[in-house]
C-alpha cells in the first residue's frame, strides 16, 4: 500500500513533467535541521525565551527519540525496497541511512507544531503552521525520499512530546528547584542513546556492487550526533536558568544586531571550531562533541553574549541621556 501510493505520486510527477518538482524541493528543506536549528534559535534570543526553550526542547529531544526509532527498526528507503521507485535527484543527498521515521517530517513538527500550539496565537496564522507541517511531510512522500507511515508516525511523535513537554516545563516553574532532575533525566536519556547505538546490531545487507545498503558505523554516528544536541541543549539550559538569565527584549533594532552578531559567531564556530572537536576525537563520539558544542553555544554561550550586548546598549542608551 505504502509503495503504491509513491508510485501514484511518482506518475504525477512524470505526467506533469517535474512541474512541482522544484517547489516541493524548497518545501521540504524547511524540514532540514540546519534551517529549524536558525529559526528556533531566532524565537529563543530574540522573541520569546520560554517559547523559545519549548521550541528547543521538543525539537532537541524528538531527534533523541527519532534516532531510537530509526536504529531500532532500520527500515530501509523506499527505492531500496521496491526499485521501481525512482526519488526526486535533487532531494537523494539529504535522504541517507535508515527510512523510518521521517527526520524532516520530525523537525518540523517540532518547530512549526510547537508554535501552533502557543496559547492565543491567532487561528489563521495556526492554521498556516499546522498546513506547513502537513505540506513538508507530504513533500517526503511526493519527493520519494519517504513512506506515508515514516511521515505520520513523526508527526505523532512530535505530538506527543509537544504535549509532555509543555506539561514538563509548567512542573519546572512549579518546581524551580528540582530543575536539576530534569537535567539529569535528559542527560541520562543521550547517554543511553549513545550506549545502544554502539552495543545494537545492525542489518549487513549488500546491493549489486557489494556495498552495505546502510552503513551501521554512520548510522550509530547519527545517533551519536543526535545524543550531542540532546545534551547541549539540556545543559546549557540548566546553566542559563541557573546562572545566566539573559533578557530577550529590547527594540527591533536590538534584536536584528543581537540576532546577527549571534548567529554569526554560531557560523564561525560551525565552519571553523566545530570540525576541530571531531578531528581531535575520532568517530561517533567527536561528532557528538562537535554538536554538543555548537547547540551548548545556542543555549547558554549567547545568552552571555545577549546579556553583554544588552549592558553596552544600556551604557550608550544612559549617556546618550541629557544631562541636568
Amino acid at each position: 500500500m505504502d509503495i503504491d501510493y509513491l508510485l501514484l505520486l511518482q506518475s504525477l510527477r512524470e505526467a506533469t513533467g517535474g512541474i512541482l518538482d522544484g517547489f516541493m524541493e524548497v518545501v521540504t528543506k524547511l524540514g532540514e535541521a540546519s534551517i529549524v536549528t536558525l529559526l528556533v534559535a531566532a524565537v529563543y534570543w530574540c522573541i520569546d525565551k520560554r517559547e523559545g526553550i519549548y521550541l528547543m526542547l521538543t525539537f532537541y529531544y524528538n531527534r533523541v527519540v527519532n534516532a531510537f526509532f530509526k536504529i531500532t527498526a532500520c527500515v530501509y528507503r523506499p527505492w531500496i525496497r521496491d526499485a521501481r521507485v525512482v526519488p526526486v535527484q535533487g532531494a537523494m543527498a539529504d535522504a541517507t541511512g535508515y527510512s523510518f521515521p521521517s527526520g524532516h517530517s520530525a523537525n518540523a513538527s517540532s518547530f512549526f507544531g510547537g508554535l501552533a500550539m502557543k496559547k492565543g496565537r491567532n487561528k489563521i496564522f495556526r492554521v498556516l503552521l499546522i498546513v506547513l507541517v502537513l505540506l513538508i511531510g507530504f513533500s517526503r512522500n511526493y519527493l520519494g525520499v519517504h513512506t506515508p507511515q515514516d511521515v505520520i508516525v513523526s508527526i505523532i511523535l512530535a505530538a506527543v512530546l509537544l504535549f509532555a513537554f509543555r506539561a514538563l516545563l509548567s512542573w519546572v516553574d512549579k518546581n524551580p528547584g528540582k530543575d536539576w532532575i530534569v537535567l539529569l533525566c535528559g542527560a541520562a536519556l543521550c547517554v543511553i542513546l549513545v550506549v545502544y547505538a554502539s552495543v545494537k546490531s545492525y542489518p549487513m545487507d549488500y546491493d549489486a556492487a557489494g556495498e552495505l545498503i546502510v552503513d551501521p558505523a554512520k548510522m550509530s554516528a547519527d545517533a551519536f550526533k543526535n545524543a550531542g544536541m540532546g545534551l547541549g541543549f539540556i545543559l546549557g539550559w540548566f546553566l542559563e536558568r541557573r546562572f545566566i538569565k539573559f533578557d530577550c527584549g529590547g527594540g527591533i533594532i536590538a534584536r536584528i544586531i543581537r540576532y546577527a552578531v549571534c548567529a554569526g559567531i554560531y557560523f564561525l564556530m560551525k565552519e571553523y571550531a566545530a570540525p576541530l572537536v571531531s578531528d581531535l576525537i575520532a568517530g561517533g563520539i567527536g561528532k557528538a562533541c562537535e554538536q554538543f558544542v555548537l547547540i551548548l553555544y545556542i543555549t547558554a554561550g549567547a545568552p552571555l553574549i545577549i546579556n553583554g550586548l544588552n549592558a553596552i546598549g544600556k551604557r550608550i542608551k544612559k549617556s546618550n541621556q541629557p544631562k541636568i
